[in-house]
C-alpha cells in the first residue's frame, strides 16, 4: 500500500512538474511584448544615435560601435540575424523614438497583448495601449495594432498595422 502511494504521489508530482515548464508560445508572446515596449516607450535617450555623437569627428566611427552595440544587446537577442540587420539599416528599431523627439511628445506603453494566430501559427497579433503626451502635456490614450512573423523562437518581421493614419501622425508630427 506505501509503494502504491509512493507511486502515485511521484506520478502526480512528475505530471505537475511537467505541467510547469514556460510554454514556448508564452516565450514567444513575452519576446513580442518585450520588443514593442522597447520600441513604444518612446523617446528612449539611448536608442537617439545623435546622443551617442561627440563634437570631436575623429571620434565618429567609434560612436557608431557605439550606437550598434546598443542596438545588438538590446534588440540582438530577439530578432533573426538577417532581420537585425536589415532594420538597423532601416532604422526599424528607433523609428518611434526618432519621430517623438523630433516632434516632441511622449508614448508610454500601458498594456500589450500578443496572441497567436490562428490561422498562421508562425504570426502573433499584438494590440498596444498607449498613452501620447504631447509638446503642451495632453495625454491622449490610443491604441496600436501589428503582427510579427517568428521564425525560431525570434521575429522574422515586424509590423505596425491598424490606423494608418494613426501610425502617420505618429510618425510625421505627432496626433492632431
Amino acid at each position: 500500500m506505501k509503494k502504491t502511494i509512493a507511486i502515485f504521489l511521484t506520478a502526480i508530482f512528475l505530471i505537475s512538474a511537467g505541467c510547469s515548464k514556460p510554454d514556448e508560445h508564452d516565450q514567444i508572446k513575452d519576446t513580442v511584448k518585450t520588443v514593442v515596449e522597447l520600441q513604444m516607450n518612446a523617446p528612449d535617450e539611448k536608442a537617439l544615435f545623435q546622443n551617442y555623437m561627440s563634437e570631436d569627428t575623429e571620434s565618429f566611427e567609434n560612436e557608431v560601435a557605439q550606437y550598434h552595440s546598443y542596438l545588438e544587446e538590446t534588440y540582438g537577442p530577439y530578432f533573426t540575424e538577417s532581420t537585425f540587420e536589415q532594420y538597423i539599416q532601416t532604422n526599424e528599431f528607433v523609428v518611434f523614438h526618432w519621430a517623438a523627439n523630433l516632434y516632441e511628445y511622449q508614448l508610454k506603453v500601458n498594456e500589450v497583448n500578443v496572441e497567436q494566430n490562428e490561422v498562421t501559427p508562425t504570426n502573433y497579433n499584438f494590440t498596444v495601449d498607449l498613452d501620447y503626451v504631447d509638446k503642451n502635456g495632453e495625454k491622449k490614450e490610443i491604441q496600436v495594432t501589428g503582427v510579427a512573423i517568428m521564425r525560431d523562437d525570434k521575429i522574422a518581421k515586424m509590423s505596425y498595422l491598424g490606423d494608418k493614419q494613426l501610425l502617420r501622425s505618429l510618425l510625421h508630427g505627432g496626433l492632431e
